[in-house]
Order: structure tokens, then C-alpha cells, then sequence
């Protein structure tokens, strides 16, 4: 199951996947500033320890309401390259946001298909994000 790892001991693992997310999602973020927020404290990184070679992980944070005094569980990032992460996770997530004291799990994503696989478990997609550079 997912355990709560130090990013300087998994980051060889886990640096492709992020790498991978961010060629195909062209973010605001580097994979540096990945590492940094994790090394820092910002966000935690969770790693199934029994999977070998480590091919899966979790990015969170524990996010404020800025309107009420409620926090939220906001992943970042989610990279399985066995799939089905969310039938494998999601519960475990559910369970670790309750015991955080979070009041909802968060997810912004550029990927259509995950919001239609979280619906299934009963997530409500309530916004997109939508850019554009001038």
C-alpha cells in the first residue's frame, strides 16, 4: 500500500513518470519545482514501497479554504504505469483525508478521463480550468 516516502531516496523512481506528466501536460511547473516543494515540505510524496521497481506514486498537500476554516487533500500529481490507480488508491486517499481532517479530496486535471473514472466513485466534476496566454 502507499506509504509516505523522502524524495531524495525515490527520486530516480519517480522523476520519469513527472518528467512523462510534464511533456504531455505542458504545466506552469518544472520537475524542480516538484522536488523542491517536496523537499521543502510543501507537498508529501506517497509510494507503494511493495511495488519493485517503484513505477507508481502520489504528490499531495493539504490545502486551506481560504472562505471557511475547512481544509481540502489537493493531489497534484497521480502516476501509475500499471493503471487502474484509482481502483487500486482511492480509498486509501479517502481514508488518509479524513485522518488529516480534510473536507474533500481535490484533483485539477488536464485529463477528461480521470474526472469520468473519479465520477464513478462518486466525485463531482464542479469546474475546469481553462487558460489562455496573451
Amino acid at each position: 500500500m502507499l506509504s509516505q516516502v523522502d524524495v531524495r531516496v525515490y527520486w530516480d523512481s519517480i522523476e520519469p513518470g513527472i518528467r512523462e506528466i510534464e511533456e504531455q501536460t505542458k504545466p506552469d511547473w518544472r520537475a524542480e519545482d516538484i522536488y523542491a516543494s517536496l523537499v521543502h515540505g510543501i507537498a508529501e510524496l506517497y509510494v507503494d514501497i511493495e511495488q519493485v521497481p517503484c513505477e507508481s506514486f502520489i504528490i499531495l498537500q493539504e490545502k486551506p479554504n481560504v472562505f471557511k476554516p475547512t481544509k481540502s487533500l489537493l493531489i497534484w500529481l497521480a502516476y501509475d504505469k500499471r493503471g487502474n490507480a484509482a481502483d487500486k488508491y482511492m480509498s486509501y486517499l479517502e481514508d488518509m483525508a479524513i485522518a488529516k481532517g480534510c473536507h474533500k479530496i481535490e484533483f485539477w486535471t488536464p485529463w477528461h478521463g480521470l474526472a469520468e473514472a473519479l465520477s464513478c466513485r462518486g466525485y463531482e466534476t464542479k469546474l475546469y480550468i481553462v487558460e489562455k496566454e496573451v
